[in-house]
């Protein structure tokens, strides 16, 4: 065992080294989707890497530097085009930009104090520490999936937003027109001066409005336009879509699963290294901390497999791919929650203190079979099968119970060239028998087949197996009564013995015995019983036969009369006169014919 552990631990070790180099620090152009944004004025002078650690450092800040000089005259400019802006809505437009550039300001700043010091900023010392919500961490880890959705159909709904911008600014401008048209109608009619000067002054607002609206009506549309020229077929969408993925993901997703069947196969190979050679070489039946041991090995195998997978695309930086993998994960672990009861119980049979146990005997399709291994994959066995080994899944043993047994215990109650006879008055050779069936020749040559269990339900009589007796009941005339006790069954017995070994089956003959068995209705039956050993079976018709015309011979030689079943027909008055009496009589007629 000390020897099984050394070498779990050198493996291990082998295990991780082959991991971490499957890791490269720097992969195939990936970037993390996380990083730091560097735009066309954020590049990095490709002669850096000559540099020292401090002039790249020196270089990066004034290139930030830079940066946040472009970001502030860029927002100069926006405040000029706010103090000149004319409507509400353009106001808003430019003050939203404002802010996003002042928010890539402070991140600049944030920036430049991060390389510059070398520390993450801890922000105000003053505030308290920000309480984690598990509902923004979920969202958080699954954002990249979701805005890669967002990516993948930002086309057709940016179509779709500017088709709904038109049909807003075109019910919108319906409505200007309307009210220009009925502000016109009322100046027209007004005869005060002040109302019709302010008419007037709404009339010219609402045209502005008009000019305003057609304008936005006009630019929609255009986008529009040029995003429906710019439409791909959904099979060159998808062409692209393949072609971007296989560059990208597909290569990050390929390795993933190659990591995680090469950690699989390593273990597993691992697994029938140690434990199958060692239980090759030790006769003894395996502890109940040997099978704990397995399970957990198990359970550890595909743990380290899916870590080895999650963390090659961690390592990648590709959080799509390890988002997807997280939600897989979660439905796995969320359906094998209601299969709990399940796995428990089949973990039990692994660690062998279920309702099935390694190396006894259960009923599995109405057969007996023995239990080889009992595993994630069970072997039973049956020797007296041809190709009586089954591998069965744990999940297939749910419900069956297996008991110890004996050695002298038949797993079957036939084999290959027995005779038997069944239930249903077949009699024929055992010519095959397998787990789903068995094959008998029967009279004339032709196959019969059975499905295994139907022939276990026949209640089979197997005659081959040590030896079989056939009896034959041959009735004398009440004539010999005097000596049908002692002469008569003396007699038979010779002839019968004499003659029987004569026969192809003579000498298998183990027993014979003949007596006077009872005083019947028509004659007094003598019982002749022969007893032979398995070889003879083929033979078990002809063997009645033949006694039944040995005995009639010896009839035939001393003179013995063979009777006949006589009835008697009654007086139909005297039998409802006296009935019992009448039965009675006719019960002691059919005794002797001649009486």
């Amino acid at each position: 065992m000390a020897l099984c552990y050394k070498s779990l631990f050198w493996w291990l070790s082998i295990s991780l080294i082959v991991v971490c180099c499957m890791f490269p620090s720097n992969t195939m152009g990936s970037e993390p989707s996380g990083g730091i944004e560097v735009g066309a004025d954020n590049q990095v002078n490709p002669d850096s890497k000559t540099l020292s650690p401090s002039q790249n450092k020196l270089a990066a800040l004034a290139d930030i530097l830079d940066s946040m000089v472009l970001l502030q005259k860029e927002l100069e400019l926006k405040k000029k085009e706010l103090k000149n802006a004319e409507t509400e809505e353009k106001k808003q437009r430019i003050t939203d930009e404002m802010n996003e550039i002042i928010t890539r300001l402070d991140s600049r700043e944030n920036e430049f104090k991060t390389i510059a010091v070398g520390i993450q900023p801890q922000g105000d010392i003053s505030k308290p520490l920000k309480i984690v919500d598990l509902k923004e961490e979920i969202q958080e880890i699954f954002r990249p999936f979701i805005e890669e959705l967002k990516d993948i159909t930002s086309h057709p709904r940016e179509i779709e937003k500017l088709r709904k911008e038109i049909a807003f600014y075109e019910k919108h401008l319906a409505a200007v027109q309307q009210g220009i048209s009925n502000t016109s109608v009322l100046i027209k009619e007004a005869s005060d001066n002040k109302v019709k000067k302010r008419l007037a002054e709404i009339e010219k607002q609402l045209h502005e409005k008009e000019k305003d609206v057609q304008r936005h009506i006009t630019q929609s549309q255009y986008q529009l336009d040029q995003k429906i020229e710019s439409k791909k077929s959904i099979v060159k969408v998808l062409q692209g879509a393949g072609d971007d993925f296989f560059k990208t993901r597909g290569i990050n997703l390929l390795l993933s699963v190659v990591a995680f069947f090469v950690v699989f196969i390593m273990f597993r190979f691992f697994y029938w290294w140690i434990f199958r050679s060692r239980r090759a070489n030790s006769a003894k039946e395996r502890s109940f901390y040997s099978r704990l041991f397995e399970v957990i090995y198990h359970v550890f195998t595909f743990f380290l497999a899916v870590s080895a997978s999650l963390l090659l695309l961690y390592n990648f930086g590709d959080w799509m791919l390890l988002s997807v993998a997280m939600i897989f994960l979660i439905g796995v672990a969320w359906t094998t929650k209601n299969g709990f009861a399940m796995f428990w119980e089949q973990a039990k049979f692994i660690l062998n203190i279920g309702t099935v146990r390694d190396g006894e005997r259960l009923i599995y399709d109405g057969v007996p079979w023995k239990v080889v291994s009992l595993n994630l994959l069970t072997t039973l066995e049956n020797p007296e099968l041809a190709g009586g080994v089954r591998r069965l899944p744990l999940q297939a043993l749910m419900g069956l119970q297996s008991r110890p047994f004996v050695n002298d215990e038949l797993w079957f109650p036939t084999r290959k060239n027995d005779y038997v006879v069944l239930a249903d008055g077949s009699f024929g050779r055992v010519i095959m028998q397998s787990p789903e069936m068995v094959n008998l020749e029967v009279l004339g040559g032709c196959v019969k087949t059975y499905p295994c269990s139907s022939f276990l339900d026949q209640n089979p009589i197997n005659l081959s197996m040590n030896s079989f007796g056939i009896g034959v009941t041959f009735g004398i005339d009440y004539d010999h009564q005097a000596d049908i006790t002692r002469d008569i069954p003396a007699k038979i017995y010779k002839t019968v013995s004499e003659e029987i070994v004569k026969r192809e089956y003579g000498e298998h003959l183990l027993d014979l015995l003949v007596e006077f068995k009872e005083a019947a209705a028509s004659s007094l039956d003598i019982l002749i019983f022969v007893k032979f050993a398995g070889p003879a079976a083929e033979f078990y018709y002809m063997i009645g036969r033949a006694v039944q015309s040995i005995v009639v011979d010896a009839c035939n030689k001393n003179g013995w009369g063979i009777p006949f079943t006589q009835i008697t027909v009654h007086n139909a008055q005297s039998a409802i006169e006296n009935p019992c009496n009448n039965f009675h009589a006719a019960d002691h007629n059919l005794g002797n014919p001649d009486k």
